[in-house]
């Protein structure tokens, strides 16, 4: 008897042991995760990156004041800034930059814009404390430095479907190139309903029968393409000749030269674009940078598609600072049209 009692005992102790096993890891299992203390951006932190913002769309530094802040019940904050805005910033956009950073924060951010002169008041608070106060004022002294950046997508015409509707989709006016050819006719004429244009390319890839420019060709001969060149890409932004193609070179390239001239079209040079050919990627982005940050002046790059996507987080932060990409036909076309004037 005493020892089934033993046995007894020892089963509930066992079962005890095990119902406080269980317990414990369904506690472990379903306990409440503690939520993480949310991080909370001081003053100096909060000016850092209204400042980082404005440097990203190129205010400079002479553009910002400070005064003193009078209010007594914000004693935390002793300075308030004053900013002069080019007129071409969108001041919302700003306040969302802002704001997108230091979103992840307990940190409120309440902008107020004044009917006054269309003076914007931003105002940063955490826990209610007012950190940083500035009013934007756009100014017609403010002008940034910026220059016109256009891009020829010399390989776009050639893409796949999806990858050239992608093309047709951004939203910059890009252009491409197109080597004569009846094939590529239809695709060409579909490009402006896009705010795409494209340049003919005349190098040695010619093929088309009735838009060759061979160099055995007969005077009539090299008319009869030359017009069925013209005709069917009448919409062409510019011309474009290789330089280091054997048309280029041979006996016939001046009476071409000549005749399409006569239909009011004139030739530029491949040599007159900057060439982003580079299939490393950080040269790619230090001659991108280079090249921007150069000087002033409009600039046409000759890119690939490819190379042109590894570039585009450059492109809009160089946008963001003022540097517009604009179609081809506003950098070279005017300048086409008054040297056809002038011969």
């Amino acid at each position: 008897m005493i020892i089934k009692k033993r046995k007894f005992i020892k089963y509930l102790i066992a079962a005890a042991v095990i119902l406080l096993i269980i317990n414990f890891a369904i506690e472990l299992v379903f306990r409440p995760k503690k939520e993480k203390a949310v991080s909370e951006l001081s003053k100096s932190q909060i000016e850092r990156v209204f400042f980082s913002v404005l440097d990203d769309y190129g205010i400079e530094k002479n553009w910002i004041s400070e005064k003193k802040h009078k209010r007594e019940e914000d004693d935390s904050v002793k300075t308030e800034y004053e900013v002069k805005l080019p007129h071409d910033i969108p001041i919302p956009v700003l306040i969302k930059d802002v704001n997108k950073i230091i979103q992840k924060d307990i940190t409120g951010l309440v902008s107020e814009e004044k009917k006054i002169n269309g003076k914007t008041e931003i105002r940063i608070y955490t826990n209610e404390i007012l950190k940083l106060k500035a009013v934007m004022q756009p100014d017609t002294s403010a002008k940034r430095n910026r220059c016109d950046l256009s891009f020829i997508i010399y390989d776009a015409i050639d893409l796949g479907s999806k990858n050239f509707n992608y093309f047709l989709s951004m939203r910059f006016p890009l252009t491409c190139t197109v080597i004569p050819s009846f094939h590529e006719v239809a695709k060409a004429d579909s490009l402006k309903q896009y705010l795409k244009e494209y340049t003919v390319l005349l190098n040695d890839d010619l093929s088309e029968s009735k838009m060759k420019l061979a160099p055995d060709f007969q005077k009539e001969m090299l008319r009869a393409s030359i017009k069925t060149i013209n005709s069917s890409f009448g919409g062409a932004s510019g011309y474009i000749v290789d330089e280091k193609s054997v048309l280029f070179h041979s006996p016939i390239f001046n009476f071409v030269r000549d005749e399409f001239k006569k239909m009011k079209v004139s030739f530029l040079q491949l040599s007159e674009f900057i060439m982003l050919n580079t299939d490393e990627e950080n040269e790619l982005h230090s001659r991108f940078r280079f090249y921007c940050e150069n000087s002033s002046k409009t600039k046409i790059f000759f890119i690939k598609y490819d190379n042109f996507l590894k570039i585009l987080p450059d492109l809009e932060q160089y946008n963001k600072k003022g540097n517009k990409v604009v179609s081809f036909s506003k950098t070279y076309l005017n300048r086409k049209e008054e040297e056809i004037k002038k011969d």
